[in-house]
């Protein structure tokens, strides 16, 4: 395997900017994941890193090689895409051999390594057959056998499971995560969904309009989102943004914010200390307070929090937990409950509050304070 670096690549399509400046440094074993909507440029840079798409400026290196004039055939990755690209007339052991065969490996050889790769994939059973008689989930199996096979020395993955349903996706999923921890291979992979992206992802770059927003590991952009974009972006609610503004008190700076609770509007004030130091001639300015809905959650379960009644307007149940709109400053604010809280309609709750786990962002910039 080797290590990937892209330093500083654009792509202009006429005078279309795709990509502005993407530099990114990946190390030997590393997985990384490009996340974004459609449109962002994360498949055009993957593309790029293929050799399938021209570099208009900057470099890209493979294993310390620069392969921007290198074509596809020589740069010694292997490529699994969205539609499988099976040939339907060959064997699930003719289509895995293909590349070895046009390489000129010979048959006994090529024999023993489809084997090997069936075995690992867990589909040896299926090498006498052929793709019109597979799944959807048994073919990606075949298409990543295919790429396996030939021992690259970086995968890359184009959006290899959105084809598939949610449970094939949950259990290819599985699959990949097994598979890298097993060949501890360098992989770049290509998603606009961000369970993917954060089960699987040693590190994400998050893009957008063709820059990267934030590249950091899964935990980081959890919890430390660069700026509103990332914040929203992930996360499934999303973080909860409501306006905010710091003033001065006798225990550090707090913020009073407006809920429903017994019928009429109250006003709470929220402890910012823990976030002292980012407010730092912030105060009395406008600001927006990011929350997680796991932040907001019932107080009867909460190890720790600030308090604060509220009025439930609805609940919506999602099986493991309870999902409880409530009115924060005229904004509908989620937060989760257990599942027991599927049967509370309406009335009002106590919900502690993680301050500390809060993160402030500047509203005209976007930008994540600190």
């Amino acid at each position: 395997m080797a290590s990937l670096t892209i330093n500083n690549a654009v792509k202009r399509y006429g005078t279309v900017e795709v990509l502005k400046g993407v530099s990114i440094d990946l190390q030997d074993g590393e997985f990384l994941v490009l996340l974004g909507a459609s449109g962002c440029g994360k498949s055009t840079l993957l593309n790029m890193i293929a050799g399938l798409e021209s570099v208009t400026e900057g470099e890209i290196s493979i294993g310390g090689r620069v392969v921007n004039d290198v074509h596809p055939k020589d740069r010694d990755i292997a490529m699994v895409f969205q539609s499988y690209a099976l040939y339907p007339t060959m064997t699930v052991a003719q289509n895995i051999a293909f590349g070895l065969e046009m390489r000129g490996m010979p048959k006994a050889e090529r024999k023993e390594r489809v084997l090997e790769v069936a075995k690992m994939l867990q589909m040896d059973h299926l090498l006498d057959r052929k793709p019109g008689q597979l799944s959807g989930g048994q073919r990606q199996r075949v298409a990543m056998g295919r790429a396996l096979v030939r021992d690259p020395e970086v995968f890359l993955f184009d959006e290899p499971l959105s084809n598939l349903d949610a449970k094939l996706r949950l259990e290819m999923r599985t699959e990949i995560k097994r598979l890298h921890k097993r060949l501890n291979a360098t992989m770049v992979y290509v998603t606009h969904d961000q369970i993917e992206a954060l089960t699987l992802a040693d590190r994400i770059a998050i893009l957008k309009d063709g820059e990267v927003q934030q590249l950091a590991s899964p935990a980081e952009i959890y919890e430390q989102p660069a700026n509103m974009f990332v914040a929203g972006l992930v996360g499934s609610p999303p973080m909860n943004f409501i306006e905010v503004v710091p003033q001065p008190s006798d225990r550090g700076p707090v913020a009073e914010i407006t809920v429903r609770a017994e019928g009429v509007d109250q006003t709470v004030v929220l402890d910012l200390s823990a976030h002292a130091a980012q407010l730092e001639g912030r105060m009395g300015q406008k600001l927006v307070l990011g929350l997680r809905p796991e932040m907001i959650t019932q107080s009867s379960i909460a190890a720790s929090g600030q308090v604060v009644p509220c009025e439930i307007d609805v609940t919506e149940a999602t099986g493991a937990d309870t999902l409880c709109v409530l009115t924060w400053n005229g904004k509908e604010v989620l937060a989760r409950g257990t599942s027991g809280y599927a049967m509370i309609l309406e009335g009002t709750m106590d919900f502690a509050v993680s301050m500390e786990r809060a993160v402030l962002f500047d509203p005209q910039t976007g930008a994540r304070l600190g």
